[in-house]
């Protein structure tokens, strides 16, 4: 009996063993298959950066002249173009506040080129400061080039992908070139008034909305798109910033969409249509306080849970100065100070500048409200709507 018991664990072993081999034979070409690697995902962003390349352009007020090659690019950190991309086939949208733009205004031609290389001319057909944008008819013979659809910037999330297309310190112009930056969105506000709170104190007139987004923004990238993975715009960018923060900025997508019908049509800037908050305010003496009155039915101020009577303690969660600032704090129109600047040789001289453009529809902003009864504070997020009395 012992011998048999030894024989028959010797071919168990056996067998074990030669199970084991068979596995290991079998195993053998799994390994040697490739596993997924980040190629992949590089495939798939260059393969979207050529797609999204064609309908980006370089946008200047007349051609460029680079025959000094000190005076731009990296050289000195500017550019004589600005960026621009292409809407409904024969529009581009781009940034009025960049050096080569500036001076455009509705019917002034201007000086483009195409991702190629290829030179023609457009006509600026509609200007919109609270959104910083001009919009540019091109004119005929221009080059057939892809048009960028405009997203839903309201599904935009902070921590979403961010792709920048630009002609960054004029990368078109000198290197044939759109420079892309792969980043993501980090932020969404309105900037702080700080001119508003100290008159003293520079400000920022734009009073709209931002996407904070870390991706590289230079001169020459002013108005350029910010794309999502599906290739559509979610911002444009500008050459604004929030101090301390140290990103770039871009304004969303909606508060384009919401006047690029009436810029085509030729609509004049102070005719597009307005923003409305949705009630109105005044002070009490009696109350002590800036009460909230005539909420419209249905309308923005309503939605977001505010009634007549309510108290309006801050915006944006900043305390309210007096009703003067307080118009300058929402943005209601183009509104300009008067205040004094150093004028050289110990004297000051008295210019006027501009506090807010205007509210531009879609915008959202904060507002602290308390009900006179309870003393109850709470804070609303209200977004502007269009005026219904406008177009």
């Amino acid at each position: 009996m012992p011998q048999m018991r030894l024989k028959l664990a010797a071919l168990s072993v056996l067998a074990l063993g030669l199970s084991a081999a068979t596995i290991t034979l079998e195993a053998a070409p799994a390994q040697a298959q490739e596993f997924p690697t980040l190629k992949k995902l590089q495939a798939e962003r260059v393969a979207l950066a050529r797609k999204l390349t064609p309908s980006v352009v370089a946008v200047a007020d007349s051609l460029p002249d680079l025959s000094n090659p000190q005076a731009t690019g990296l050289a000195q950190g500017a550019a004589f173009a600005a960026s621009g991309f292409v809407v409904d086939e024969e529009y581009v949208v781009t940034n009025f506040e960049s050096a080569p733009t500036n001076n455009l205004e509705p019917g002034s031609s201007c000086w483009l080129m195409a991702h190629d290389g290829k030179e023609f001319t457009g006509k600026v057909v509609g200007k919109d400061k609270r959104n910083l944008m001009l919009l540019v008819k091109m004119d005929e013979g221009h080059p057939k080039l892809p048009s960028l659809k405009l997203a839903n910037s309201d599904k935009v999330e902070v921590g979403s992908t961010a792709l920048a297309l630009g002609n960054t310190l004029d990368s078109l112009l000198i290197d044939r070139q759109i420079s892309f930056s792969f980043g993501t969105v980090s932020g969404f506000y309105r900037f702080e008034p700080i001119g508003v709170l100290n008159p003293d104190e520079g400000g920022d007139p734009y009073r709209g909305n931002v996407f904070e987004v870390d991706t590289a923004i230079h001169a020459g990238d002013h108005g350029g798109p910010i794309c999502n993975l599906d290739g559509e715009v979610i911002a444009m960018m500008c050459p604004h910033w929030m101090a301390g923060r140290h990103m770039g900025c871009a304004v969303p997508s909606n508060q384009i969409a919401a006047v690029l019908p009436q810029l085509k049509k030729g609509v004049k800037e102070d005719d597009l249509a307005q923003a409305t908050l949705g009630f109105k305010a005044k002070y009490s003496k009696e109350a002590g306080a800036i009460i909230v009155t005539d909420v419209t039915p249905g309308g923005p101020a309503e939605k977001a849970g505010m009634k007549n009577g309510m108290h309006l303690m801050r915006v944006d969660n900043y305390k309210i100065p007096s009703m003067p600032r307080l118009k300058e704090m929402l943005g209601i129109g183009f509104i300009e100070r008067e205040v004094e600047i150093d004028g050289g040789f110990g004297r000051t001289r008295k210019t006027k500048v501009a506090v807010s453009y205007g509210l531009p529809i879609g915008t959202h902003i904060q507002l602290t409200v308390k009900d006179a009864e309870s003393g109850r504070e709470k804070t609303v997020d209200l977004i502007t709507v269009q005026k219904e009395d406008d177009f």
